[in-house]
């Protein structure tokens, strides 16, 4: 199972979501690989990998055929692998813009390891360039972070637009696994407003539990900790495990019949 986590807006716990969910997943027993798509890689240097040491990183796999398990590596965090960026990865857009079927690059490079995991969970850049087109193209769901901010709920119906003409193009099988509201914060009298839009518009596409800001999901990534090591107590701990169940309900739900349109009515 491939899961996009991708969002058009940057600044929305895309990161944070990626690394606590592969983790949380991790830790029910899955077995799972986080790949991580931005050239920040934010997601690799989470879990103390150093810029010196991003190589062999997905950049390898994506621009010179590297095989896809020479580029893995463990996290420390049991049943948890992952696959690092590297600032390579700023490229890929012109690096394969003369390629044919250059949306379908990562699908191909992951599929000598399909069978390894039970849980791909892929960390994507901001915005709607190749490297996230390419994860829509490769993922069975996408999970879509969205701050009840007013730019990030203006960027999410592009978002949604741009997941629907994947799944028509490119990836048939592609399916809203939900969208997450993140960095909730309801000492803000915008945000109740703003949430009950989102949920207003999107109905059951949204995951019901929230994330809401918590100072221990900010600090874990410099301990080199995901934040089930770094305060496994905190309000941030608990609410990502909580995601990771909705997420298995979610798609047991997408297993037992059909996916229809990615838009959720309410």
């Amino acid at each position: 199972m491939i899961v996009a986590v991708v969002s058009k807006k940057g600044g929305v716990g895309k990161t944070t979501t990626s690394v606590c969910l592969a983790a949380a997943l991790a830790e029910r027993g899955h077995r799972v690989l986080l790949a991580d798509l931005d050239s920040q890689a934010s997601a690799s240097v989470s879990f103390g990998v150093g810029r010196a040491a991003l190589a062999p990183s997905l950049a390898d796999v994506l621009l010179w055929e590297t095989p896809v398990r020479q580029a893995l590596r463990g996290t420390g965090v049991a049943n948890l692998d992952l696959l690092t960026a590297s600032a390579d990865l700023a490229t890929v857009d012109v690096a394969l813009g003369a390629y044919r079927q250059r949306e379908q690059r990562l699908a191909r490079a992951l599929e000598p390891i399909a069978d390894d995991y039970d849980f791909v969970v892929l960390d994507c850049p901001p915005g709607l360039t190749l490297l996230p087109l390419n994860a829509l193209a490769a993922a069975n769901v996408f999970v879509t972070p969205v701050a009840p901010h007013f730019l990030a709920i203006d960027a999410l119906s592009s978002m949604m637009a741009a997941a629907e003409r994947t799944r028509a193009h490119h990836n048939r099988d592609l399916a809203l696994g939900g969208i997450l509201l993140t960095m909730v914060d309801y000492r803000s009298r915008e945000t109740r407003r703003n949430v009950d839009a989102i949920r207003a518009e999107y109905g059951d596409g949204v995951f019901g539990v929230e994330v809401r800001v918590n100072v221990r999901l900010a600090e874990a990534p410099a301990a080199a900790q995901t934040i089930f090591e770094y305060a496994p107590e905190a309000t941030g701990a608990a609410a990502y495990r909580l995601v990771a169940e909705e997420l298995l309900l979610r798609l047991e739900t997408l297993a037992a019949r059909r996916a229809g349109p990615l838009r959720a009515e309410g």
